[in-house]
């Protein structure tokens, strides 16, 4: 497809007479006609008005050229004069001038539209004479390189059909696969310094993005997008496609390769010998670039030594005189401030440029003796190190532009230009073209191909002068080469492929015994190794701090739900239990499970389970450990059996409606406990309002003591005895001032918010503006440990007596017992009655854990090393049996600490072009993290001085920060957000772009209904033993129910596409077998 412009633009001023038609006139188009030329010869915008009568009379299509003394005008529908007496060339470019007869302005928009000033630019620009091409002064038409493409005719070549500029732009980037390298850019400009000898100036550069030289001359500006006009499109391309190209270059020197450049214009006849010297001269006037004097060197002594080397992390740093980096700072000490910081930033970038990072260089001016604008695009055979000539980064330079002309065609006309080359340059699929094309018209080809690309803006919203910042995105927006013509599929077949695109979709049954568990292994072989040595890999200051937040935030909840068993279970298992199942399960699940990022922990649902067993033990007159190892073997046999029938492929059935409803319902249990424990804390030192009560109410302590020799029982009422030592003698300490700690509990609070601001804030930081991307890093990855030592520091030095965690000082069971459980001490029944309880429990871990592996296995994450359902499975079990003979709590992947676990390893790519936003790359998927953070937990017994310094609060605030970041990063908590905002002011989601607003309420209120649900029933203490089938019965809801509510596109924006029960369950060889015998019966050959 092709598009034709027509474009109107100022031409230079020319005295010119007026041409006369060739054949007769009417009576009345000949008195218009000599009233047009007497006006014309005194001011030609009064003419315009019967130029407008002289066109209404006129029927025939062609063109005429009027020019008068002052104003060079186009009149159209003139009667066709004889241009038989012009060569072809001529001709065809005079009968293509036809244009349209409304004018528009070139200058752009004005800024403010309503304003009388905008008023008359308006006008002004409606009432612009139109302009002609470019006429000789001997009278003859002549091209223009920058002329011509705004008053003839241009075709654009949008398509990528056979044999289109396009096209060939595609077969040459398939031809050339591998990576080019990254150009950078500068732009210079030819400044006449009031008549003195001229000098080129720095005014822009590209990496990836424009960065413009402002502040006098003193500093770049923020990166940004370049905004560009189409008529400097036009010009550039014209330039490419009719102007000097010269591949492959031999010249090393510039003042070579600027001769080699005039003396290809001079055979061309661009500029005679005279010329020729003065544009020579010009091109090689000295270069001044920001922060630097005309052939001074930033980066080492003699600009002929500058060379690049790859550094340790692949990128390019300056090799010569590293040493004397402190002594080169000292050189610059000359300099003022503003200048000295640019020569530093030029450093710290070539520091980040890759390695093989080649240079351009664009230099355009006004040279008043040329005729007309010539320009030249060159590339050098090899890249050649010009510095400190160009660029002002000592790279080898592999292209050179050059445009000069004697005069402006409207406002900006070169730098226009200049910046559509660099943007150009800076575009990957451009950039291909001109390091490989070997033809010239193959340049202009990737300008249409570039222009097939650009986006648009109307008219008055913004100018070529407006900067837009580069936005950030998570994933990189993929170039594609052309236009991309609609494809279609069928919707049938292609049904179960794009259920298996949304994040786990792709797990399904083999149909062979521990087939799925054997994938698993072989998939997981490969990257054995490197999960180990991927901890030391990119910033190991992440993997260190990743492991420090672990342990913190892990042996909180441990200790926590420790001591919440041991209140439920009446002693059975405690913080010790806890913290030994914690070391054991999370060593060996980090070694060997399938997907090591799951973090294993206690969890909400499984206390509650625990507690479910106690009763019903104690309630028929059983031992509760015996009957809970008969349990937990029933629960690893059933994990076994699920784990050679493939049964984990079931998680393919489950979708971001079940998997949010679950990791909010963990989120908001993180964050309930949280204040739960924070209002524990007041319990012991409650907030006294009146200071006279404290004054009135002693301390007494009511001691029970027994006199051996009598045999008597005496009670004491002792005053003014601590409550800590009354209640070690088994007293009771009544009375305020016993628990009378003034201001503990503000200092709490005080301490907890304070932790979780600051973890909060650091997180976030990493995304600021301020400081430079590692110092930002290196701050947000110890985020949250610094956090708990900044508050642990503030607490120490305010020395008020805050409680701290109660960590066992001795490593031994709760209870009088031996570690192995003897599960002869219940009747052998029991085993057999353990089967109906181990079946539910077994309910819930696999609900647990698969639900959590699927929220870190979703490919937002960007996972490569594979997924491991059946290996995790086989796993739990495994550790399932070991705690169950060892009296330990069960643990599972607990959702919040595995969501933290992975937002900690977050990888992003590195900033090597100022502007360009650092990229989500994926997740640093290694073991060592989550092995060494359960092995500090096994080993916090004998690390209780250190543990006991931080303060119960700060470690409170850090369940608050994981509860509230897990929470928010839901799509359910922004559509909550949407039910009370109003429709001006609603965020721009993509998957609300598709769905209407009252069904995405529907679809949240459905999903609200169903977490306070789940809530509600693993609260309640009669039922909470079904809250395993609740979860089962979130799954069939969103297969179910909501698939005949909601329409395919609506749960495709809102939801994930599952498959089919079928396709799931089905073994995958007996799918193909199906679908070959489908398309065997569709295709049967009709007799």
């Amino acid at each position: 497809m092709s598009s034709t412009m027509t474009p109107v633009k100022r031409s230079r001023k020319r005295s010119l007479g007026l041409i006369q038609p060739s054949h007769p006139l009417s009576d009345e188009c000949s008195v218009v006609l000599s009233e047009l030329r007497d006006v014309l010869e005194e001011k030609a915008l009064e003419g315009l008005p019967l130029l407008n009568r002289l066109v209404s009379l006129l029927t025939l299509y062609s063109s005429e050229i009027v020019v008068g003394d002052k104003k060079a005008v186009v009149a159209f529908n003139v009667p066709e004069r004889n241009t038989n007496s012009l060569p072809s060339r001529h001709r065809t470019a005079l009968l293509n001038s036809s244009m349209p007869s409304r004018s528009l302005s070139l200058a752009g928009m004005p800024d403010f539209r309503g304003s009388a000033a905008a008023a008359h630019y308006r006008k002004t620009s409606i009432t612009d004479p139109v302009r002609c091409p470019y006429i000789s002064p001997s009278g003859q038409l002549e091209g223009d390189l920058l002329l011509d493409p705004v008053t003839i005719n241009q075709v654009i070549n949008l398509g990528n059909h056979a044999e289109s500029p396009v096209e060939n732009v595609r077969r040459l980037v398939l031809l050339h696969p591998e990576d080019d390298p990254l150009i950078f850019t500068e732009m210079m400009t030819l400044d006449h310094n009031g008549g003195d000898k001229p000098m080129w100036k720095q005014s822009g550069r590209w990496i990836k993005y424009e960065q413009d030289v402002e502040g006098a001359f003193t500093r770049f500006s923020k990166p940004f997008v370049t905004m560009l006009h189409m008529q400097g499109l036009m010009q550039a391309k014209n330039c490419l496609k009719k102007g000097v190209v010269l591949l492959d270059v031999a010249e090393i020197a510039f003042e070579d390769i600027a001769r080699a450049v005039v003396k290809e214009w001079g055979q061309r006849g661009l500029v005679n010998s005279v010329v020729a010297d003065i544009v020579l001269q010009t091109i090689l006037s000295p270069k001044h670039h920001l922060g630097t004097i005309p052939g001074e060197n930033y980066f080492g002594k003699s600009a002929g030594h500058v060379r690049l080397v790859p550094d340790e992390n692949g990128g390019a740093k300056y090799a010569e005189n590293e040493d004397e980096e402190e002594s080169d700072d000292q050189d610059l000490l000359h300099h003022p401030q503003p200048l000295r910081d640019v020569i530093k930033g030029n450093r710290r970038i070539m520091k980040k440029l890759p390695a093989n990072t080649e240079g351009a260089a664009i230099l355009t001016g006004c040279v008043s003796c040329l005729d007309r604008a010539i320009s030249a695009f060159v590339r050098l055979r090899v890249a050649q190190k010009l510095y400190p000539i160009l660029p002002d980064l000592p790279v080898p330079v592999r292209f050179i532009f050059l445009l000069l002309s004697p005069s402006e065609n409207y406002h900006n006309e070169r730098m226009s230009i200049a910046r559509t080359i660099g943007s150009l340059i800076a575009d990957e699929i451009f950039r291909k073209v001109a390091l490989h094309t070997q033809e010239q018209h193959t340049l202009a080809d990737a300008a249409d191909e570039f222009i097939s690309q650009i986006v648009a803006v109307p008219p008055g919203k913004c100018s070529a002068d407006t900067r837009w910042e580069p936005r950030e995105t998570e994933s990189k927006q993929t170039r594609s080469v052309g236009m991309l013509y609609a494809t279609y599929h069928d919707d049938d077949e292609e049904q179960g492929d794009q259920a298996e695109n949304n994040g786990h979709g792709s797990i399904v049954r083999t149909g062979r015994l521990f087939g799925g568990l054997v994938q698993d292994i072989k998939a997981k072989a490969p990257w054995y190794l490197s999960d180990y040595t991927d901890f030391f890999a990119g910033r190991m200051s992440q993997s260190v701090a990743a492991t420090i937040f672990l342990f913190f935030a892990n042996i909180t909840s441990i200790i926590t739900f420790g001591a919440v068993m041991e209140r439920t279970l009446h002693h059975q298992m405690a913080s010790m239990e806890a913290i030994v199942s914690g070391g054991v399960s999370g060593v060996i699940f980090g070694a060997f499970s399938g997907q090591p990022l799951n973090i294993l922990s206690a969890t909400g649902p499984t206390l509650v389970f625990e507690k479910i067993l106690f009763d019903f033990s104690v309630g028929n007159g059983w031992e509760f450990l015996p009957f809970r190892c008969w349990v937990g073997i029933w629960i690893a046999f059933f994990l076994i059996v699920l784990t050679a029938t493939d049964m984990s492929a079931l998680v393919g059935l489950i979708s971001r409606f079940t998997e949010e409803a679950f990791a909010t319902l963990i989120s908001i249990v993180f964050i309930i406990q949280a204040f739960q424990k924070l209002l524990e804390i007041s319990h012991d030192a409650p907030i006294v309002a009146d200071p006279r009560e404290v004054y009135e109410s002693p301390c007494f302590c009511h001691l029970n003591e027994t006199n051996p020799l009598h045999n008597v029982t005496v009670s004491l009422r002792l005053k003014d005895m601590a409550a800590e030592e009354c209640e070690a003698r088994g007293g009771e300490a009544v009375g305020l001032q016993c628990h009378f700690k003034p201001d503990v509990y503000m200092l709490s609070v005080l301490l907890t918010f304070g932790t979780f601001a600051l973890a909060w804030g650091l997180n976030n930081f990493r995304h600021s503006r301020f400081f430079g991307s590692t110092f930002r890093n290196a701050l947000s990855d110890f985020g949250v440990v610094i956090a708990i030592v900044v508050m642990t520091m503030f607490s120490l030095t305010v020395g008020l007596d805050v409680p701290s965690l109660h960590v066992p000082q001795q490593f031994r069971p709760t209870l009088d017992r031996p570690w192995i459980v003897d599960i002869s001490s219940v009747p052998l029944v029991v085993a057999f009655i353990a089967c109906l309880p181990a079946a539910f429990y077994t309910i819930l871990i696999v609900m647990d854990q698969q639900i959590t592996a699927v929220i870190i296995n979703r490919k937002d994450n960007m996972l490569r090393k594979g997924e491991g359902y059946h290996l995790d499975l086989l796993c739990i079990a495994v550790l399932v049996l070991i705690c169950s003979f060892l009296g330990l709590p069960f643990y599972v992947a607990a959702t919040v600490l595995s969501v933290m676990h992975v937002n900690s390893l977050r990888v992003y790519s590195e900033s090597s072009a100022p502007g360009e936003i650092p990229r989500f790359l994926g997740v640093n998927e290694q073991r060592l993290t989550a092995i060494f953070a359960h092995s500090l937990i096994g080993l916090s017994v004998f690390l209780t001085r250190v543990i006991k310094l931080v303060p119960l609060p700060v470690l409170i605030g850090i369940f608050l920060y994981m509860g509230v970041v897990s929470l928010l990063g839901q799509q359910f908590v922004q559509r909550i957000a949407l039910l009370f905002t109003s429709v001006k002011h609603q965020p721009d989601y993509s998957w609300l772009r598709s769905v209407r607003m009252r069904r995405v309420h529907l679809f949240t209120i459905i999903q609200l209904l169903s977490i306070g649900a789940l809530f509600l029933i693993k609260h309640t203490k009669t039922i909470s033993m079904i809250f395993p089938l609740m979860l089962v019965f979130m799954v069939m809801i969103r297969m179910f129910i909501l698939e005949r509510i909601f329409t395919r596109s609506e749960m495709a924006s809102l939801d994930d596409l599952l498959p089919t029960f079928k396709q799931v369950v089905m073994p995958k060889s007996a799918r193909q077998q199906q679908r070959e015998m489908k398309e065997l019966i569709e295709h049967k050959p009709q007799i």
